[in-house]
């Protein structure tokens, strides 16, 4: 924790306030256990941890004016399509502001995979990297596999199948 976090969270201690969970929030690292928040889809549905069990889940942080988003999902839609039977899954958490802006983005794109707002509890899990998109691909066993950031090349986002 660097030395600027520590004081604000002393203080905020010594003020009897509880700092929230994310905090104190860190990149991921491979290798590590990821323990995957619940989530409320942008149509309503509540997904538990329970649902992504067994399967790959790419986590992709996007935003629907992001230019290089817009050159991926593409892509990664179409992996999804590829190897949704052999246990891939996909999870877009959008940083837009306005959250009406995604389910018409995601419309409008036909896109097939699950899409939700990105929240302190996916801060606290994954940690914010900075650009956009990023992308987490947790393995079936629960470790993080792979991180990336930025636009990738039809290659880069086919080689994610590697982990089915």
């Amino acid at each position: 924790m660097n030395r600027r976090r520590l004081i604000l969270a002393a203080s905020a201690l010594a003020a009897g306030a509880r700092l929230p969970a994310y905090a104190n929030a860190r990149a991921s690292v491979v290798g590590e256990a990821i323990d995957l928040p619940s989530v409320t889809l942008i149509d309503g549905r509540a997904i538990t941890p329970d649902v992504w069990r067994g399967k790959v889940l790419l986590v992709v942080k996007f935003a629907t004016w992001c230019p290089f988003c817009k050159i991926v999902n593409p892509k990664v839609e179409k992996l999804l399509q590829a190897n949704r039977a052999r246990g891939l899954e996909v999870l877009a958490l959008s940083i837009d502001r306005n959250p009406a802006e995604v389910p018409k983005y995601m419309q409008q794109h036909r896109y097939s995979f699950h899409a939700a707002m990105w929240t302190p509890e996916w801060d606290a899990v994954l940690g914010s990297q900075k650009g956009l998109p990023v992308f987490w691909v947790v393995g079936r066993d629960g470790k993080l596999k792979q991180t990336e950031t930025g636009e990738l090349l039809d290659e880069d986002v086919a080689e994610f199948a590697r982990w089915l």
